[in-house]
């Protein structure tokens, strides 16, 4: 079924004076212009990826000009060289550089007489704050390079976050829409001004807000690019091919689906709906009776489906011509391509879901929650779930590891809660659902992973053994890959922080071999590929005051309970992020040392009552001292029973124990055996 899609900007909103030399298009897709760019954007004193120029700095309490810049290559504005601009620190470059009097905070209609000739401009930010910072870059290659002036979390009510791009060749101007916090409400004039009579403005300004969200990556990012000279008047776009780009030969024939944007003043009425496959024949479809304004969106599913000969790569190739019976004035930005991949095998996909989060964040209750509650329609096996704890909000949360911020890292992940699904979804656990989980379950994967452990433990050490398999049924062409391993704890307690919770699932407590992973070669179909890692947690348990005291692994761990361990396998190309395919690994083996044949176990635990049970499952008879520890170290009750059965049931009475962790000891003449409890009446 086709349908219209109205974007954002529409004619009705389009504000553009007669005598301007410029026109503006908005971004029929999110990104970045070109994606030259792939920076994430963080505030510059907190982590901006390498290769910014600071050219004004933070806390600017009266407007200001920035220094004098020269621009890195030839570049045109309005058909005359310009070699040099200056930026304010409210929002307005200009290339009219000689310029003394600074355009004040408060934005205006454009043309307006306070801002100089030769202008561009995000009116209306402030760069007022202490993270505050006009930055600059250039990308590309030389000949088609871009040019970046980067306002980076200038202040709009909250942090906000825009650029202005000057592009190489083209002499295209973008105005970049970047990353903006939830509080934050720009007011934006965004545009042009050539003179005091001459100017192009975004629809919507002087009260422009922002498209894009939170996200610290491009991913949600929206652009206006500004051209020298007069629209077109017929001018058909191809945005994307939508078809999802791993198929299953069996499932053929195929739709073809995509988008198609109008850049053209005139309406269309009619056109032709092209497809081809590797560059090869036309397929048309004639698409009469639509009524597509400029700057609308127009989705398609063609109605000729396509069926593969076989399994493969394939180039497809969608575009519009013949428009209202004329050509296409712009051949330029006609044409969108994706390859398909076709597949004569799959198997099911676990996804692998990564969740930054901490105890002193207040939100991350919420996601963890929904998460939780989302999972609990699936059985464990459906995913396979890890959780970093982060170093902030405030102290952090003590059982943050440099390993996690190593994730962190990799993902550009800069807020808290936050989720990474198979490297394909970016953002909070809280408005996670399951239709989104389902999507990522169906999507075919093409390589099986099978893996095991073992644990070797005392009371104060253990070693795990893990062993992995991968079955690929597939070629998977990549030199990127690499197999992740962490080790981590299905519950832990002792963390608490300022959040309110007490429980903490799936934490991470090592990366095996490190946070870097294990390089391993593009996989081939049948070519079986099987590992085997060692890990052996070093010293005593110890829980840091908080997260600017990580655990050094060299000397200690933060495992509360050795029993308490699984393992999480993924393979991920280590450039794309794609998570081909993730497991839980089984154990195999729980070996205690002087515990041959005792166990404990406790419930309900947590306990929200007055009395807990004890059972001790075991073939010994005879004496067995029951303790209660706290975090102190403190003996808070003590007793003894005697075990004549293999199971024995001992009530633990909680009344006088305030809420909390402990210990619970079990000691016989040949065994010493513990478990924590947490009281949470």
């Amino acid at each position: 079924m086709k349908k219209l899609i109205t974007i954002l900007v529409c004619l009705l909103g389009f504000t553009q004076f007669n005598f301007s030399q410029y026109f503006y298009i908005p971004a029929s897709a999110p990104g970045n212009p070109g994606g030259i760019n792939t920076d994430n954007e963080y505030p510059n004193g907190s982590g901006l990826p390498a290769g910014w120029t600071v050219i004004l700095g933070p806390s600017n309490s009266s407007p200001t000009w920035s220094s004098v810049e020269t621009i890195p290559f030839a570049f045109n504005f309005n058909g005359n060289p310009v070699t040099q601009y200056k930026v304010s620190s409210t929002g307005v470059l200009t290339f009219t550089t000689n310029t003394v009097t600074v355009p004040g905070a408060t934005n205006a209609v454009l043309p307006d007489p306070g801002i100089p000739n030769s202008s561009v401009m995000v009116w209306g930010i402030q760069g007022t704050g202490s993270n505050d910072n006009i930055v600059t870059k250039t990308f590309g290659n030389t000949g088609s390079q871009q040019h970046w002036i980067f306002f980076s979390s200038y202040t709009a009510g909250s942090w906000s976050y825009w650029s202005i791009v000057l592009e190489e060749g083209s002499d295209k101007i973008y105005i970049v829409d970047q990353r903006h916090s939830t509080s934050a409400n720009p007011q934006i004039t965004a545009g042009i001004q050539i003179d005091g009579s001459t100017a192009t403005m975004v629809a919507g300004s002087p009260t422009l807000s922002n498209v894009a969200g939170a996200d610290a990556s491009p991913a949600d990012n929206h652009y206006y690019e500004f051209t020298y000279g007069t629209q077109n008047a017929t001018d058909m776009a191809g945005v994307e091919v939508s078809t999802f780009p791993y198929l299953i030969l069996g499932n053929a024939p195929f739709t073809i689906s995509g988008e198609l944007t109008n850049f053209g003043t005139n309406t269309v009425n009619s056109f032709d709906l092209n497809y081809s496959v590797d560059l090869g024949p036309t397929v048309t479809e004639s698409i009469t009776g639509v009524t597509i304004n400029s700057y609308d969106n127009y989705t398609f599913d063609h109605g000729t489906l396509w069926t593969p000969a076989s399994s493969g790569s394939y180039l497809i190739a969608i575009w519009a011509s013949n428009i209202n019976g004329s050509a296409d004035m712009n051949l330029n930005n006609d044409t969108a391509y994706a390859v398909l991949n076709v597949f004569d095998n799959f198997v099911q996909r676990v996804p692998m879901l990564e969740v930054f989060t901490s105890s002193t964040c207040g939100p991350c209750v919420q996601g963890n929650v929904n998460l939780k509650t989302v999972l609990s329609n699936y059985s464990q096996t459906d995913y396979t779930l890890l959780k970093y704890q982060m170093s902030w909000p405030g102290s952090g949360d003590p059982y943050y590891t440099q390993e996690a911020g190593d994730r962190r890292t990799f993902y550009g992940v800069n807020s808290v809660p936050r989720m990474e699904v198979d490297g394909g979804y970016d953002g909070n656990p809280s408005g996670f659902t399951t239709q989104e989980f389902d999507e990522f379950a169906g999507i075919p994967s093409f390589s099986t992973i099978s893996a095991n452990y073992s644990i070797y433990h005392d009371l104060s050490t253990a070693i795990v053994d893990m062993g992995i398999t991968i079955d690929p049924i597939e070629d998977f062409n990549s030199n990127n890959l690499r197999l992740f391993v962490g080790i981590f704890e299905f519950a832990t307690y002792n963390n608490v922080g300022s959040n309110g919770e007490t429980e903490f699932l799936h934490v991470m407590k090592k990366m095996v071999p490190n946070s870097n992973g294990y390089a391993i070669q593009a996989l081939q179909s049948g070519v079986q590929e099987t590992y085997n890692f060692s890990y052996n947690f070093q010293g005593q348990y110890t829980l840091p005051p908080d997260a600017n005291s990580p655990i050094n692994h060299m000397t200690s761990h933060s495992v509360e309970d050795f029993d308490n361990l699984g393992v999480a396998v993924w393979i991920q190309d280590d450039v794309t992020k794609e998570v081909l395919q993730s497991t839980t690994a089984s154990i195999v083996a729980d070996i205690k040392e002087n515990q041959p044949s005792s166990k404990l176990m406790l419930f309900p635990n947590p306990s929200v009552e007055n009395n807990t049970n004890l059972v001790i499952e075991t073939p010994e008879r005879g004496d067995f001292e029951i303790m209660l520890i706290n975090t102190l170290g403190e003996i808070v009750m003590m007793d003894n029973i005697i075990v004549s059965s293999d199971m024995t049931v001992y009530n633990l009475d909680n009344t006088a124990l305030s809420n909390g962790i402990y210990n619970v000891v079990v000691t016989s003449k040949s065994t010493k055996s513990t478990k924590k409890l947490q009281i949470l009446r």
